[in-house]
């Protein structure tokens, strides 16, 4: 269908070689680093890696490192024994270590991770095994870690805020995943698919995506990058009218910006074969 070729030959040089490295790590067991800024899809390259592993049919378990208190990241990574300190459940909790043995951990926000929280993590990382709070009985994992920053961790290991052997444990593989305005061609696939995605998921029929608003979405700078362009687009389905999204059921924010290239929103339609009408 034209709709996939669309999707998947169509795309910019900076995330064709992201899909690139990709693809040449995920048979690996190499640990990963992804960087990149928030929104830009870190954690979708982390899932493409593990399903292009020989992992793909275990788990991928993902932790927001940034998301927890340090006390509830320990409770949430190694699991605990019943009765192992107050308020903790008599059956006890696994962990998402063990929940990802077998399979890929990824660890969002690993700038975030207390020191010594860093220290913890490396020792489960050398002996491949992980002890539950409150045991002592320490259970052998198979797991491979993907991690994921919009830090810069190197400055961070000058600092004293990251751990240098724990940088080096999981920076075997570097890749940077681009802010959405540095590949402004990917806007126009990521529309095709958020609204036909958001049409099939409601049952409505295709919206149509006119020249002028494409133009003013290709011209906003993303500072939330994809998951903001998908924000955007979800608040304009609402707005618009028998599903057609004009410029004008854009968010202000977006029409405030002007577009630093030519316009010609009904060329670009065209030439993805999308016409106005997204199937």
């Amino acid at each position: 269908r034209k709709q996939e070729k669309v999707l998947f030959h169509r795309t910019s040089p900076k995330i064709l070689q992201v899909e690139k490295l990709a693809r040449l790590v995920a048979p690996s067991e190499m640990s990963v680093m992804v960087l990149g800024a928030n929104g830009t899809g870190k954690e979708s390259v982390a899932q493409s890696i593990h399903l292009g592993s020989e992992r793909r049919e275990m788990p991928f378990v993902a932790v927001n490192c940034g998301a927890l208190p340090r006390d509830l990241l320990a409770t949430e990574l190694f699991g605990y024994e019943g009765g192992a300190f107050t308020g903790a459940r008599d059956e006890g909790a696994t962990g998402k270590f063990e929940f990802a043995d077998g399979g890929t951990l990824f660890l969002d926000e690993i700038g975030e991770m207390p020191v010594d929280m860093q220290v913890s993590l490396l020792r489960v990382l050398q002996e491949s095994t992980v002890t539950k709070l409150g045991s002592n009985t320490a259970k052998a994992l198979d797991l491979r870690v993907v991690a994921a920053t919009n830090q810069n961790l190197a400055e961070l290991v000058r600092q004293g805020k990251f751990r240098e052997d724990l940088y080096y444990r999981l920076h075997v593989m570097e890749i940077c995943v681009p802010p959405l305005r540095e590949r402004r061609e990917d806007i126009m696939i990521l529309c095709a698919f958020f609204l036909s995605q958001y049409a099939k998921s409601r049952d409505l029929p295709p919206f149509e995506l006119t020249p002028d608003a494409l133009d003013a979405l290709i011209g906003y700078s993303y500072p939330g990058n994809v998951r903001q362009l998908f924000n955007i687009l979800e608040f304009a389905a609402l707005m618009c009218a028998d599903q057609r999204i004009t410029a004008a059921n854009l968010p202000q924010e977006v029409l405030r910006e002007k577009a630093p290239g030519p316009a010609g929103g009904e060329e670009r339609l065209e030439e993805l074969g999308l016409s106005v009408r997204l199937p």
